[in-house]
């Protein structure tokens, strides 16, 4: 008997592997979701905010530029409007003589330097453009004719009060720009032009608040650099970037020489030139947190101590769950052999009591055979001690083929059936005088659209004789059994309902185990309801009960059609 319940080495080792399949299965599908969890919103927290980091950045990058960019120009202009001053007060100067002398000059000039180190020279020019009068490190300038330079015919043209030049190289080759002023004299054009040092005004604007932060350049509007930041371009070159005229003040992301570059800008007043800011510091990385690796390597270490905590809860989980397998392996052994104990005790109870009447009977004729008794005995006098010996192996032949159902289940031989035909085969068949006898009332509810299935009707009949035999044992007195089928989609399903005593909880968790019965001692094995169970889980179907005590019992067999 112990054999039903030992396992063999390979199903062992199956059992084992599926086991190390299912923790496997559990691990991952527990690090999924703990990743989901925890891990999965971290990261996109990570990138909203690295990201938000990143506009914050941008916008911040964009006001500095532009602000300084505006900053700067404002300056400058502020610069040259006051130089474009210290020029006009000479050139309005009551005083000032048509054709003036070296020395009136000189003391001009000086006047102009005390204002500002950027002044380089100055002259004065008639109306034809030739340069009357001059004081400055380039005396080989005087008399020389600037009619055709553009200053000249622009402030003699257009009626400007003073313009301000480009910066070019002109006749000394050298790169500056002009300020001219132009006046009347007695009716006589005159103009006067100074000439200013860029590097001095470049190196005024690099001196102003927050400048080295910034790479500054000015170009003018044909996209030439006026003046530009050592390394970056050159004075005079083609600057690779032309702000456009509108708006006069902005912000501009462009490519140039194969990389993006960030700038601000505004257009100046007093000259046709836009000053440019860019950033002297290299972009943030945008794949690196906004370039701050502080933050992206705590970033991943939280990272990983996530996917750690994750992994390690994750193995917490599987050996809590391999625990709880052992711990049911344990309580399904434990079982096995409380039933393995049930089952040899019900085995030896339901056959020790017909070996004692077999024992007893053959005892009794033992001695009425005995000579030394002197009982005269013939066939009549032994023929009721015979017949009870054969009932009581006819006991023992029905206990042990229970068992051996209970044991080992037969092949199943499959046949399409009407489930109606088999219940009525078994109840007219078997149990119909001994349900009238005990006054006990059959009612059949069978659906009118009953499909026929196909199982096993020998098998089937045994089920349902057992479930109707445990109904009318139920029953004490006149009652009530009810067999009802119907169809349920792809299904039958089988229910035999009576209104006996009914169970207690208790007894319904065990109704199903071998050897556990209700009824009394020597009118039940307790297998009825244990060989049912084993055939309808073999041929497909399920079988379940509800009882209440006091208020009868209904067991319910689904079966597929097929």
């Amino acid at each position: 008997m112990p054999r039903l319940f030992r396992k063999d080495a390979d199903g062992q080792a199956a059992e084992i592997v599926g086991d190390r399949s299912r923790h496997g299965e559990l691990m991952r599908r527990t690090i999924f979701k703990l990743i989901l969890i925890y891990l999965l919103p971290f990261v996109l927290l990570t990138c909203y905010f690295h990201l938000q980091s990143l506009r914050v950045q941008d916008e911040a990058r964009r006001q500095q530029l532009q602000s300084m960019a505006e900053y700067q120009s404002h300056m400058l202009d502020l610069f040259l409007r006051e130089r474009a001053v210290n020029l006009a007060n000479l050139i309005q100067n009551p005083k000032l003589e048509v054709n003036p002398s070296r020395a009136s000059l000189d003391a001009y000039l000086r006047d102009l330097r005390l204002a500002s180190d950027s002044f380089v020279d100055v002259g004065v020019f008639d109306g034809e453009g030739v340069q009357v009068g001059y004081a400055g490190p380039f005396p080989e300038l005087e008399k020389r004719d600037y009619h055709e330079e553009a200053w000249f015919r622009e402030l003699r043209e257009t009626g400007e009060r003073y313009v301000i030049t480009d910066i070019y190289l002109g006749f000394r080759q050298k790169p500056h720009f002009t300020i001219a002023y132009r006046r009347e004299v007695s009716g006589a054009f005159l103009a006067m032009r100074a000439t200013l040092d860029p590097e001095q005004i470049y190196a005024f604007i690099t001196s102003l608040e927050g400048a080295r932060q910034v790479h500054t350049s000015i170009v003018n509007r044909g996209g030439t650099y006026q003046m530009v930041t050592p390394g970056v371009g050159t004075p005079l070159a083609e600057s690779a970037i032309v702000p456009p005229v509108e708006p006069a003040v902005g912000f501009q992301e462009v490519r140039a020489r194969e990389k993006t570059v960030y700038y601000g800008y505004a257009w100046l007043s007093e000259a046709r030139w836009a000053l440019i800011a860019q950033s002297a510091v290299r972009p943030p990385s945008r794949l690196v947190l906004g370039g701050d690796y502080r933050i992206a390597a705590i970033s991943l270490l939280i990272i990983l101590l996530i996917l750690v905590a994750t992994i390690v809860r994750a193995g917490m989980r599987v050996r809590i769950e391999e625990e709880r397998d052992q711990t049911k392996a344990q309580l399904e052994q434990a079982a096995k052999l409380a039933s393995v104990g049930e089952l040899a005790g019900g085995v030896a109870h339901e056959i020790n009591n017909p070996l004692a009447i077999i024992s007893e009977e053959a005892g009794l004729m033992q001695d009425l055979m005995d000579p030394a008794f002197g009982q005269n005995v013939g066939w009549e006098d032994l023929r009721p001690r015979l017949e009870t010996i054969q009932d009581a192996v006819y006991r023992c032949r029905d206990i042990t083929r229970k068992l051996l159902g209970f044991v080992r289940r037969a092949d199943i031989s499959l046949a399409r059936h009407d489930v109606r035909t088999l219940i009525d085969e078994v109840v007219d068949g078997f149990l119909g005088r001994e349900m009238t006898l005990a006054n006990i009332r059959l009612e059949r509810l069978y659906a009118d659209d009953l499909p026929a299935i196909v199982s096993d009707g020998n098998q089937l009949k045994q089920v349902i004789l057992n479930l109707v035999n445990n109904a009318v044992d139920a029953i004490a007195g006149a009652g009530v059994v009810t067999i009802a089928a119907r169809a349920e989609n792809s299904s039958v399903t089988i229910a035999v309902k009576d209104t006996g005593c009914g169970m207690t909880k208790a007894q319904l968790e065990k109704v199903f185990l071998p050897f556990f019965t209700t009824k009394e001692v020597g009118k039940g094995t307790g297998l009825g309801l244990s060989v049912s169970y084993g055939i309808i889980k073999g041929l497909g179907g399920r079988i379940s009960v509800q009882s209440e005590p006091g208020r009868g019992s209904t067991f319910t067999i689904s079966l597929p059609l097929n």
